[in-house]
């Protein structure tokens, strides 16, 4: 039988952190456990030593024991490796056996100090908040429910009050608790939003707005990155695509047919890529298709398959385009590449537009592939 809080059958275990953002904030909340097991134990010292003739705890040996058992090696809890943990599927268990002890060692406090008349029972009310800025809504409620149980067994074991007595605590304890999850379930959906939003942004800025292709800057990293992975066993190929006379495409059906050109186009790199290819628009007209692990033949049969859908799905407005194509098998060789590309896409327009080149490195000047006549429309 599955545990309700385990994962469903064939999926992991979630790990807390999945950013680095996220990993802070553990560490953070780490940092806040580690206060908060050096402070109580403190008020623990310090109400023991200041209490007096009948109010002096029974076992004031005890207290003053177990409070620097708990304070003294509490640091040491900041050399755990919190990136790590968070990280790992079964994280959550250190924060849970940390969450438990703590109720363990509250409890054990009070039944030291006589009961729930002792005025450390309401270190249960500290643990609480503490566990709403981490927990989502239904792990608070379990975290309570841990709360109310060792209060109840203060009471029941110290044997010091009454039914009601115990009652109110228990309903007092239990409203926190539904507060705080309350806070928690607030708390997650203003992250989530939140974390929502950045990730819009992270994506507005490494994406062109109209086409959906990668910027400028996002396409030249990873360019970058590929470059540095390219040897003679997985070569890079790069596609520049340049949209043939586009001023005349604006001019004659307007700037918003324009960008539908551009989009038309950003759609059609998009298409032809596999997972790991890279489409980007480098600027006004101007795109570019990095193909990792693509010899220079795969690499021409792609840029002819994108030069054709493009003139088919263009017809309507006369536009096409003109695409170069370069491959280098040297690492880090960014700016050769680049160069190559570009020496070809200038010779595919010299050749009349509508057209493919490849490199210009061979035995001989090669000729640009050629696009057959199209019928009833007028060269752009």
């Amino acid at each position: 039988m599955r545990r309700p809080w385990a994962p469903p059958s064939g999926q992991a275990a979630r790990a807390l952190a999945e950013d680095e953002e996220q990993i802070a904030f553990w560490q953070r909340h780490t940092w806040t456990g580690v206060a908060l097991c050096v402070l109580l134990p403190l008020i623990v010292v310090v109400h023991t030593a200041l209490s007096s003739g009948s109010a002096a705890p029974q076992h004031a040996v005890a207290l003053y024991a177990l409070a620097a058992a708990v304070a003294l090696p509490a640091p040491l809890l900041l050399l755990v490796p919190i990136a790590r943990v968070v990280r790992h599927p079964h994280g959550r268990w250190f924060f849970d056996i940390w969450e438990g002890t703590g109720v363990a060692l509250v409890a054990t406090f009070a039944l030291l100090d006589g009961g729930v008349h002792s005025p450390f029972v309401m270190f249960f009310y500290v643990l609480l908040p503490h566990a709403a800025l981490s927990y989502p809504p239904l792990g608070m409620l379990i975290a309570g429910a841990g709360n109310i149980a060792g209060y109840l067994t203060v009471g029941l074991v110290a044997g010091d009050a009454s039914p009601q007595h115990l009652l109110a605590g228990v309903l007092a304890l239990a409203a926190a608790t539904v507060v705080c999850a309350y806070a928690s379930h607030n708390h997650v959906l203003v992250y989530r939003r939140t974390a929502a939003f950045a990730r819009q942004l992270a994506l507005l800025a490494e994406r062109d707005g109209l086409t959906g292709c990668l910027n400028h800057r996002t396409f030249h990293a990873r360019l970058q990155a590929e470059a540095v992975v390219t040897d003679t066993t997985h070569p890079l190929s790069l596609l520049i695509v340049d949209v043939d006379d586009f001023k005349s495409v604006n001019d004659t059906h307007g700037h918003p047919t324009g960008d539908e050109v551009l989009r038309l186009v950003g759609q059609s790199l998009v298409e032809l890529s596999r997972a790991e290819d890279t489409a980007g628009r480098l600027g006004g007209d101007e795109f570019a298709l990095l193909l990792p692990d693509t010899p220079l033949p795969r690499a021409t049969a792609v840029a002819e398959r994108l030069r054709v859908q493009v003139r088919e799905r263009a017809a309507r407005y006369g536009a096409t385009v003109s695409v170069g194509i370069a491959t280098t098998t040297q690492r880090s060789d960014t700016a050769g590449l680049l160069a190559a590309a570009d020496r070809a896409v200038y010779r595919a327009k010299n050749a009349g537009r509508d057209r493919t080149a490849g490199p210009d490195d061979g035995p001989g000047p090669q000729e640009p592939h050629r696009a057959p006549p199209r019928a009833a429309t007028s060269p752009s």
